[in-house]
């Protein structure tokens, strides 16, 4: 990276910027490259004179969340990642009417901590959510679900900054689909979600703790414990899961160098210790050509790669 460009971008954010940065320590999966700089933005105000910066200069950009559902390659990414800072953390709860309350939410909110908080308060349609560790803003992106439910079920606005400022989205002119966002790649590269505003229903506190105690028994049961990894990696097929398939070819305990499809979920590739970027690519294209070979359903990768 040009050092004007560097010089000038550590003007623009209020935090230091880490030049070179390892990605690892930014993803469950710990593995991945380094990043040329890894910035963290206070506030919109702050985000937005980034993006308008790195857009003129056309310096490849990307934000992170909670690197979840993210695979970062050896190589990492010559550009700037960016995190969203505790501007982007603000939980604010409108009054219930009908039966009904809006949250709005910033897009750096914990998921998992804002299902806690509304199911303390009596609102039920998050549950799914409360063993999913991203952020808001990287659920809506990716249209985060589980046990049947999802985000597109209980959003009702999304507003993206971007080079020509605010826009505040309504959830019927979204498309959303399984596990994606279709039309976020309009604004991909350009615009950033910020903030949510959720719709939920009023419920019986004890009647919500129950459902959500018995997805997240049925969560720990399934997901393999201690080791490195990126949740589901596989979408599941219509009318079929992604983990029985794998399973069925079987899979289970398969290992490229340090990656392996977990004993305990099949549908879960883990890093048994220092496992590469490379090491996970090999093993999932290993993976989709057994199924392939012998259930002829192509899988498609859930997870998003960096």
């Amino acid at each position: 990276m040009d050092p004007a460009i560097r010089e000038e971008l550590s003007r623009i954010v209020t935090a230091p910027v880490q030049w070179d940065c390892p990605l690892a320590g930014y993803t469950s999966f710990a593995i991945g490259g380094p990043a040329e700089a890894l910035a963290k933005v206070r506030d919109r105000r702050e985000l937005a004179a980034l993006l308008a910066f790195l857009g003129r200069t056309r310096v490849p950009w990307r934000i992170i969340g909670r690197g979840t559902n993210l695979l970062v390659r050896d190589e990492g990414f010559a550009g700037v990642i960016i995190l969203l800072g505790n501007g982007f953390r603000q939980m604010e709860f409108g009054r219930c009417r009908a039966g009904s309350c809006m949250v709005a939410l910033g897009a750096g909110c914990s998921l998992a901590k804002t299902a806690a908080v509304c199911m303390d308060r009596g609102l039920t349609g998050l549950e799914f959510a409360g063993g999913i560790p991203g952020t808001v803003g990287g659920a809506v992106i990716m249209n985060a679900g589980a046990w049947g439910g999802d985000m597109a079920a209980v959003i009702r606005t999304v507003t993206v900054l971007g080079p020509e400022g605010e826009r505040v989205l309504c959830r019927d002119s979204l498309d959303f689909g399984y596990r994606c966002w279709r039309d976020f790649p309009e604004f991909g590269g350009r615009a950033v979600v910020v903030a949510v505003e959720l719709e939920l229903k009023v419920d019986d506190p004890q009647e919500i703790r129950r459902r959500h105690a018995a997805m997240q028994a049925r969560r720990r049961a399934g997901q393999p414990p201690g080791q490195g990894n990126a949740g589901s990696f596989f979408k599941n097929p219509a009318d079929d899961a992604a983990g029985r398939l794998i399973e069925a070819a079987g899979l289970k305990g398969t290992r490229v160098g340090g990656a392996m499809v977990s004993e305990r979920h099949a549908n879960f590739l883990v890093n048994t210790g220092g496992a590469t970027a490379a090491d996970v690519l090999t093993l999932m294209r290993l993976v989709q050509d057994k199924v392939r070979q012998d259930s002829g359903i192509e899988l498609e990768p859930e997870v998003h790669f960096l």
